[in-house]
């Protein structure tokens, strides 16, 4: 498993992409694979405009740039979950850190660890950077 106990409780911030001010969904993600020496592109999105979040992963998800894990348990490094928090529209993501958990945080929650059960109902997927 992914060593990220560290993060746990990290102040939520929109836009946030410093672990000592506070990050939001996809600076922790970033902060989670630079740990692991994996450099993840940054995007510049509000947190809650939920519809160009959603559209924004549908054109990254789409692209050549991302591959789809099919089989996150076989992974030895953390994976982008992306979720549907909102109805029909993917506004959130995490980092599967193995042992059926994924670290993410939102509004009101600050950094948390979640069994991937209670949230796979929501989740939309998991991938990888492409290494190409």
């Amino acid at each position: 498993m992914v060593n990220v106990s560290h993060l746990v409780g990290v102040k939520f911030i929109s836009g946030g992409r410093d672990v000592q001010k506070g990050l939001d969904c996809w600076g922790l993600v970033m902060e989670v694979f630079r740990e692991h020496d994996i450099q993840l592109p940054d995007f510049t999105v509000d947190a809650f405009a939920f519809t160009a979040i959603d559209a924004l992963t549908g054109e990254e998800t789409e692209s050549r740039k991302w591959e789809r894990v099919h089989n996150p348990r076989d992974w030895d490094e953390p994976l982008v979950v992306l979720m549907r928090m909102h109805p029909n529209l993917v506004t959130h993501v995490g980092a599967y850190i193995g042992n059926n958990k994924v670290i993410h945080t939102m509004k009101g929650t600050n950094a948390v660890i979640s069994k991937v059960t209670a949230l796979e109902r929501r989740i939309v997927g998991y991938y990888r950077l492409c290494s190409k």
